[in-house]
């Protein structure tokens, strides 16, 4: 049976609207050194939760892929490939007096600068990449794991 490919693009370079824009976000090398073990994604219609159901079920491989340039407007190269993967509910909320978020994995609170290292980034940038320019105090989303391990 041939399986079918879900496709995850991640940045090769910070976002325009984000403070480091164009510079590299080293999400490929943190990726294969173990520093990179999850990725945080919106959640619309629950469409990672069908995807992950049709990994779960070996219909699927993820093929995690990089830009070569700019999103949307060049090729995406793959950068890694896997059979299986884990998937949490996300939330973090922003109050008007709070350094930073407040996170909510599978509904238990965990410190931003735990998720923010897995993710392969700094507090500072993953805030900025969550909230930077955006008027909301929240974000709902999944986080797709790469590795066994689950918060």
């Amino acid at each position: 049976m041939n399986k079918k490919i879900v496709v995850l693009t991640l940045c090769r370079v910070f976002p325009v609207a984000h403070k480091k824009a164009g510079e590299l976000t080293h999400f490929e090398d943190n990726l294969k050194t173990g520093e990179k073990i999850h990725t945080v994604r919106g959640n619309d219609k629950n469409v990672w939760n069908d995807r992950y159901k049709e990994i779960k079920s070996g219909k699927k491989y993820l093929s995690v892929r990089e830009w070569t340039g700019r999103p949307y407007h060049t090729s995406p190269i793959e950068i890694a490939r896997y059979d299986t993967i884990g998937l949490q509910n996300i939330e973090m909320s922003y109050c008007f007096d709070d350094d930073y978020p407040k996170v909510w994995i599978n509904n238990k609170e965990v410190f931003i600068q735990e998720v923010a290292a897995n993710d392969g980034l700094s507090v500072e940038d993953f805030v900025e990449w969550f909230f930077g320019n955006s008027k909301e105090n929240t974000f709902k989303g999944v986080i797709i794991h790469f590795t066994d391990f689950r918060y």
